[in-house]
């Protein structure tokens, strides 16, 4: 049997060198990739009853693709999203096939064919300013560890960063000229490579320059008990702690993506034009950036007092106008 015929090797050639050197995707989406055809490769070789290794193109049939997307939402639980994200890497893989071999491409019409599922978008969770401000004053920051989380929390509050790019943050990546006559900036490394740079507020300086002090430019600027640079996980656990420090937000879900919807609702609010915002969260479309132009209710009722029609005042007769009839008599 050829190479052509069996799925291992395109399936190489696609998470090896297509996604990678040709598509330059980001890490996560490579990720998500590999992740998608590691649990769909041992559900199809259960259902065909033969080892992955000796699978053809074709033993991947869309009836196969479709089961395989019920099993993720019945049995494994997962949301629609997450199936229709499955879905995409798989067509993409599809495509990739079909577009090289000229003898899949009815296989990959099929597969391609597959329909995504509607899924409503999810409800934005954004904090107000004083639930924010309590948040912030959970960590101690009389101690060092303290004085760390009060930072990053600050930090996300500030910049609206992604977890991942506040996890791989180097110290380099930190500009803080304010005494110099510049600006203080952080640069971030968001998806697909992108960097941006958002302009820090001066406590968020003052704060960055006390936790940065004396560390090498190569030095991740958070930092866990154990010296390490904090991880996704590790950022996500330090958020859903304070977060249940403070009263006001029990039997809320706060996440490290809920201050970064808390930081761009709260720039809505201060007037901030929404391509403003569209370039402090590094969102490549402004579509994206729209939701939060309609989230708040504040926004809604100043919008609807504008257009408010109220009672027409009675108006004077026109003869009663001395100027207007002195005028016309004057012609």
């Amino acid at each position: 049997m050829s190479d052509r015929e069996l799925l291992g090797p395109w399936l190489r050639r696609f998470l090896v060198e297509y996604i990678v050197t040709e598509r330059n995707l980001a890490r996560n989406t490579r990720s998500s990739y590999r992740d998608t055809f590691s649990l769909l490769l041992p559900f199809v070789s259960r259902k065909q009853r033969m080892p992955a290794d000796r699978m053809t193109v074709r033993d991947l049939t869309s009836g196969l693709v479709l089961q395989f997307l019920t099993h993720l939402e019945d049995d494994r639980g997962c949301s629609v999203r997450t199936r229709n994200q499955r879905l995409a890497a798989i067509r993409a893989f599809a495509r990739f096939v079909g577009s090289r071999d000229p003898a899949h491409v009815e296989w990959c019409g099929h597969i391609r064919a597959i329909a995504s599922k509607k899924s409503m978008p999810p409800p934005v969770g954004w904090l107000t300013r004083a639930e924010m401000e309590a948040m912030l004053a959970v960590p101690d920051r009389t101690t060092r560890r303290g004085h760390c989380e009060y930072a990053l929390l600050l930090f996300l509050y500030n910049t609206g960063a992604r977890v991942s790019e506040v996890s791989h943050l180097k110290v380099q990546d930190l500009v803080l000229d304010h005494d110099k006559g510049g600006h203080d900036l952080a640069t971030l490394r968001g998806k697909g490579g992108k960097t941006r740079q958002c302009p820090l507020w001066p406590e968020t300086e003052r704060v960055m320059a006390e936790h940065i002090f004396g560390r090498p430019p190569d030095a991740p600027v958070f930092v866990s008990r154990l010296g390490n640079a904090f991880t996704r996980f590790g950022i996500y656990r330090l958020v859903e702690r304070c977060a249940v420090e403070v009263p006001e937000l029990e039997g809320r879900v706060v996440t490290p993506h809920v201050i970064r919807h808390t930081t761009a609702c709260h720039l809505v609010l201060a007037g901030v034009d929404i391509n403003t915002i569209r370039a402090w969260l590094g969102h490549v479309s402004i579509s994206t950036t729209n939701i939060y132009a309609e989230i708040d209710l504040t926004l809604k009722a100043n919008a609807v007092a504008l257009c408010e029609v109220g009672s027409a005042r009675p108006g004077k007769r026109w003869k009663e106008d001395k100027d207007l009839m002195a005028f016309l008599k004057a012609l």
